[in-house]
């Protein structure tokens, strides 16, 4: 039982703390190069929209304001069968050379920007989401890396705000906060295995179009490595989105991203060939395939250790089921509390830590046990 729980354990900390450590390490000393420079290729800022009557407009003019050349620059907002007043207010803004592409049938927005893609003239496309702002140079930070003829897709530096300062959007910020952290390791290691999907650009001639159910921003870059290009991290280029409200909010979005990401691999499984693709394999498995199964470790962590601790010569196991439960109130105590729009910072850990990892398990029983549609609602 002993072997069973630090096992467990060892595997959590792993995933936590010992691989960003050695990525981060293993990066200082092994930095791969990037040849960027200021070039200024033709760019497509491409952004998809379902019913985003209340932040398109603001997410358009943010657009028309960024400092990139307008001779080289088109702007489309790819409408999924939008039934608000998404597509008229695009089409106020076409006099200033915003285009609408509308596809009909709800198709998610993975199709849709596949069918996007291919109605694009321009060299470079950056995809971005309707409730994303860009840093008014962030297209030219986000396009210099292209410079080097061994990069086929960059992702952009992306963060979190949240004017109201719940609990959800201070863990949030955090999270995104060592999620940069690691990109930044993997990217001085040669390659990163995932972009942030409201900013990355890539090649177009090499885009390849992926099943409608699969989350672009894991896989898409993926398929980039397998062709034998690099996946790059520009910190320069940054973004900004208001984080999650609510605790429901924020775990259906992870269950979605979760059960995409594990319907990804499945579609790429071939980058997990460790003979092929060493580190990338390697990234993947303790950057994702282990985080997923984190809230397995934890249940087999506790009840170990609740066995264990009724030994009377095992303080120790004591103590750390003592902590465990603390951890696990304190997480729950957080989400009541969320309810009512309470929010101190001290739940804010052990909240996100709860609400993440019982994705997760949703997230894996979804995947086995029904399809996962194309399609789905932003706002719950």
């Amino acid at each position: 039982m002993k072997i069973i729980f630090w096992v467990c354990a060892v595997l959590i900390l792993y995933t936590y703390l010992i691989y960003p450590t050695f990525v981060l390490v293993l990066g200082i000393f092994f930095r791969k190069t990037i040849n960027k420079d200021s070039i200024l290729p033709t760019v497509t800022l491409m952004i998809a929209a379902y019913n985003e009557e209340k932040s398109i407009e603001e997410k358009i003019i943010n657009s028309l304001s960024l400092d990139y050349p307008r001779d080289i620059f088109d702007i489309i907002v790819v409408s999924d069968g939008s039934t608000d007043k998404t597509d008229e207010i695009v089409k106020s803004y076409s006099c200033q050379g915003v285009q609408l592409y509308r596809v009909e049938g709800r198709v998610g927005k993975t199709e849709a920007r596949n069918r996007a893609v291919l109605e694009c003239q321009r060299e470079i496309v950056v995809f971005s989401d309707a409730t994303t702002l860009f840093h008014r140079d962030a297209i030219r930070m986000l396009v210099r890396g292209f410079a080097d003829p061994s990069v086929g897709q960059i992702s952009g530096h992306y963060k979190y705000f949240d004017p109201h300062d719940t609990n959800v959007g201070i863990a949030t910020r955090l999270f995104w906060k060592y999620e940069n952290l690691i990109k930044r390791s993997q990217n001085n290691l040669g390659t990163l295995t995932g972009v942030s999907g409201c900013i990355n650009a890539f090649r177009r001639a090499h885009y390849t179009p992926l099943p409608p159910n699969i989350i672009e921003d894991l896989v898409e870059p993926l398929m980039f490595i397998i062709r034998g290009w690099r996946v790059i991290f520009e910190e320069e280029a940054l973004a900004w989105e208001k984080s999650k409200q609510r605790v429901t909010q924020e775990l259906n979005m992870r269950v979605r991203v979760i059960r995409g990401g594990i319907t990804g691999l499945l579609f790429a499984k071939q980058i997990l060939n460790p003979f092929r693709f060493p580190m990338v394999s390697f990234q993947i498995v303790s950057h994702k395939l282990l985080r997923w199964c984190i809230p397995i470790f934890c249940i087999v962590v506790f009840f170990s250790c609740l066995c264990i601790s009724t030994n009377v010569n095992a303080s120790i196991y004591q103590v750390l089921l003592a902590f465990q439960i603390l951890f696990y109130l304190l997480g729950l105590l957080g989400i009541i509390l969320d309810k009512f729009d309470m929010h101190y910072r001290l739940f804010s850990i052990p909240m996100y830590f709860c609400v993440s990892n019982y994705a997760c398990l949703l997230a894996i029983y979804k995947t086995f046990t029904s399809r996962l549609e194309p399609s789905w609602e932003t706002n719950v």
